[in-house]
């Protein structure tokens, strides 16, 4: 079995596909409504680069509509772009919805009828008549106004389609939960009812001390190829005591072996006391090893930790970490988020090695210590509150800073607004103490992933 990987066929985005039908009347103005409609489809198709399927064909009655989605459904979409090229009354959008079950983006065009001429199409009633049918109905439903070509009139819908696409890939996701969260972790334990209702993601219990005895039977040779992986791109690691390294590279074939055989998108694990008292090995580092390899890899037994930073890591299509957030720097109008050394070699600011060592606190490895690149940053959490989930997050940027301001991996986030306003937030909502961090910006995909599970969204200043 390949035991190391350099990532890049996990860290990916996960690629949105994009159903489009287009509706008309045949007392309109048929000719052009075909002419926009063919733009339409053409520009999501160039536009966005994405798969598309259906056509530019006018679908004039419920019956054609009921064909089209038959066709549309073999492609599974994820969202459905409903084209409103004429006015329409809502029986065929609600065929199209009813069979898909996929959200829907309406689109209405502009009146292109000279002043004082009848209506032309009448698009945006008939958009808004079908959009009353749809809510009704409970579909999950967004708009566009405008006509194709005009600038940023895709980009709502390229958000939505992100987050839907992520939203229906957590549904198939599966997490191992490796233990429970430590007592008094609360903020680290699951209802996994509530997530499967919510979220739709799997869970599967993974018995600690099998972890550890699978650990210690590990074939030599794989063991000896994940140490030496290790030391080739960190030579600080060949400085540690060899039996670190070794319980190093056995806790990441007995990690990697379950995630394998469950085909597993994820581990939530319980790093301690258990890993450093019975087992030896402080798992940080092999945690960020995993994590360079493109798993989602949570401390504590986080399970919302985890589904957080898959949902961040398939919309960015980079590593996402799980750090505390630790201090407020008044000065640099940021706060710091640390973590003991759980951060993958691809997230260290360049030019720094990934160094791997002892533990902050327990002195034993092994664990990383080192800055985190800068740049564009959303951080973010699944949060459960006393009345059920809602989604936190803010946008904003990592500081470049050449010390690593606290031993594990430190890097300081200046938000968009305020720091005390972040913080205060974080407190007001009761918001866990671990938060979810990714490269680039990515709060109106994470709206609209809060909207399709139909629970909060909560941004740093709202009030509480």
């Amino acid at each position: 079995m390949e035991r190391e990987t350099t990532g890049t066929s996990r860290h990916l985005a996960v690629q949105p596909r994009l159903g489009v039908a287009c509706l008309g009347r045949s007392t309109f103005a048929v000719e052009y409504a075909e002419q926009i409609a063919a733009r339409a489809v053409a520009e999501l198709t160039t536009a966005t680069g994405w798969p598309v399927s259906g056509d530019a064909t006018l679908l004039l009655d419920a019956p054609a509509a009921r064909q089209a989605a038959s066709r549309l459904n073999a492609a599974a979409p994820d969202v459905l772009v409903i084209v409103c090229a004429t006015f329409a009354d809502a029986s065929a959008a609600m065929e199209l919805a009813k069979a898909t079950q996929i959200p829907i983006c309406l689109w209405a065009v502009r009146e292109p009828g000279p002043t004082g001429d009848r209506l032309w199409l009448n698009s945006l009633c008939g958009a808004n008549i079908a959009s009353h049918a749809l809510h009704r109905e409970g579909f999950q439903v967004m708009y566009l106004y405008g006509d194709p070509g005009e600038p940023g009139l895709l980009a709502p819908l390229m958000s939505f389609a992100r987050a839907a696409a992520v939203s229906h890939r957590l549904r198939r996701a599966r997490i191992g939960v490796v233990g429970q969260a430590p007592t008094g972790f609360y903020a680290a334990q699951y209802d996994e009812l509530a997530l499967t209702r919510t979220v739709g993601a799997a869970t599967f219990a993974v018995d600690l001390a099998a972890v550890f005895s699978a650990a210690a039977a590990a074939p030599t040779p794989a063991v000896e190829a994940v140490v030496r992986a290790a030391g080739d791109q960190a030579p600080s690691f060949t400085q540690l005591a060899p039996v670190s390294q070794t319980k190093f590279g056995q806790a990441y074939v007995a990690l990697q072996d379950i995630l394998s055989a469950n085909e597993a998108d994820a581990l939530a694990v319980r790093c301690w006391p258990e890993f450093p008292t019975e087992f030896g090995l402080m798992p940080c580092g092999t945690l960020g090893r995993l994590a360079n390899a493109g798993y989602v890899m949570a401390c504590e037994a986080d399970v919302n930790g985890a589904v957080t930073a898959l949902a961040l890591q398939w919309l960015a299509g980079a590593a996402a970490l799980e750090m505390d957030l630790v201090a407020l720097d008044a000065a640099s109008q940021s706060v710091a988020l640390w973590h003991c050394g759980n951060a993958p070699a691809c997230l260290a600011r360049p030019g720094e090695e990934a160094t791997l060592t002892t533990h902050c606190n327990r002195r034993i490895g092994v664990a990383g210590n080192f800055p985190l690149q800068a740049g564009p940053a959303t951080i973010a959490r699944l949060s459960m509150g006393h009345d059920g989930y809602r989604l936190f997050f803010a946008e904003g940027e990592f500081l470049d800073d050449a010390v690593n301001q606290f031993q594990g991996n430190t890097v300081h986030f200046r938000p968009q607004g305020s720091a005390q306003a972040l913080l205060d937030a974080v407190f007001a909502h009761g918001i866990e103490h671990h938060v979810i961090f990714v490269n680039g910006h990515h709060a109106s995909a994470l709206t609209a992933l809060a909207a399709l599970w139909h629970i909060p969204a909560i941004h740093p200043g709202d009030a509480a």
